[in-house]
């Protein structure tokens, strides 16, 4: 606090100071007296013009009387006797008496007497300093209270307490610091967010890899006691390997698109429908237990430079997940909608939907539906598998129920367009 208002000080303070030097030196360099200046010489030289009258009518004692009517002027100025040739012929001279010694009148010397052509400007420095301390005070109040909240606000985070929020409290700040505390405030609530979604994604984690390793301790114990029962337990046991398997590439996948940047892709030129064709027969056959057919609507062929491995797993989770909530007999529709240099991949359900207030949110990290199914990760990986081709991903609900999603990809340049199947 201290340090800022010295600073305030200091600028203000220094922007007065330099004005008033250069009004100095120009007054000094152009010989310009200050307003209503009037010099010693002047009036000394009026004074004694007078007690030379006075001493023509009546000697010395006139000239006392004259310097006794003002205390004022006796004490400026001095009345000498001296009978050198020199303060006889000085412009101090105002007389000669009967003795021989001469009568001079000097002014009273006067302490700093240099600095009187310059008080008119030292005045408005001096009033100037203490204005610009209070201004300088209110300035520093002004901007370290909100500095002050924010630090506080950053400390809390810091404890762990991400429920902190400073926005409300630097409404009335200057806009530039208040929109700071709104910064602040999103930041905090992002960073929340995040660390709930990691805190339930380790205990989501901890139970899906539990249940499992919990199963194969159980099936290794009862084929150390029974050795016979291991063509029974066998399946069971590869299952659960398979989705620990699963649930680990998924975690490293989005480990690799969040942290890798453009560096986790390997873009090739490929056929985009050659990456869609083989995920659709895959998704048709799960379907067909439930009766779920995959009805495509698109080009044959769409050149584009992509990474295959990512935007498979991209399409397949999107397709997936479709599945994956599309009631029996029904439909899923995938749509590719050729635009200059894009594509667009639009997937649609009958399912259930998702709730409008978690419609932005079901493309971020560990969000899972009430049921808790899935890992929470596949509409994630999708999403930054997307992001790092330049492209986009959203949802909406589906009017008559369902969802639609919609992938927004940009293509090469010397694309061709297909014909539709």
């Amino acid at each position: 606090m201290r340090q800022m208002v010295l600073r305030f000080f200091l600028y203000i303070w220094g922007a007065i100071l330099g004005t008033t030097v250069l009004v100095i030196a120009l007054a000094v360099s152009f010989g310009l007296p200050p307003p209503g200046h009037v010099p010693v010489e002047a009036v000394a030289e009026l004074m004694r013009t007078a007690a030379r009258n006075a001493f023509v009518r009546d000697g010395r004692t006139g000239v006392e009387q004259l310097l006794a009517r003002d205390s004022s002027i006796a004490d400026e100025f001095s009345l000498e006797e001296a009978r050198d040739e020199a303060a006889c012929s000085s412009p101090a001279w105002v007389g000669t008496m009967a003795d021989g010694q001469c009568l001079t009148l000097y002014p009273v010397p006067i302490p700093l007497a240099g600095l009187e052509p310059f008080v008119p400007f030292l005045t408005p420095m001096i009033v100037g300093a203490a204005i610009s301390l209070l201004i300088s005070l209110a300035l520093a109040q002004r901007f370290t209270r909100p500095i002050q909240r924010i630090g506080a606000g950053l400390a809390e985070l810091a404890q762990g307490r991400l429920g902190q929020r400073i926005g409300p409290d630097l409404d009335h700040s200057e806009p530039a610091i208040a929109s700071v505390g709104r910064a602040f405030d999103t930041a905090a609530g992002k960073l929340q967010e995040l660390t709930e979604g990691r805190s339930r994604l380790f205990h989501d984690l901890s139970h899906e890899i539990r249940s499992p390793l919990a199963r194969l301790q159980a099936g290794i114990a009862l084929l150390q006691q029974n050795p016979a029962r291991l063509t029974g337990l066998l399946p069971r046991m590869e299952g659960d390997i398979a989705r620990m398997n699963h649930l680990v590439g998924e975690i490293l996948m989005l480990a690799r698109l969040e942290h890798g940047g453009e560096a986790a892709l390997t873009p090739v030129a490929i056929d985009l429908i050659d990456i869609l064709d083989p995920i659709l027969r895959d998704a048709e056959l799960e379907g067909q237990p439930r009766r779920i057919g995959i009805r495509y609507a698109g080009p044959e062929q769409l050149p584009a430079r992509c990474d295959p491995e990512l935007l498979h797993r991209a399409f397949e989770n999107i397709l997936r997940n479709a599945l994956r909530y599309a009631p029996a007999d029904t439909f899923i529709d995938v749509e590719v909608v050729t635009m200059p240099n894009a594509a667009s991949v639009v997937v649609s359900d009958r399912g259930p939907g998702v709730d409008e207030a978690q419609v932005a949110t079901i493309f971020e990290a560990f969000v899972r539906d009430e049921e808790g199914k899935g890992t929470g990760l596949g509409l994630t990986i999708a999403a930054n598998a997307l992001r790092l081709h330049g492209g986009r991903i959203e949802a909406e609900n589906r009017g008559g129920g369902g969802l639609i999603v919609r992938c927004l990809l940009p293509l090469s340049e010397d694309r061709a367009h297909g014909t539709s199947r």
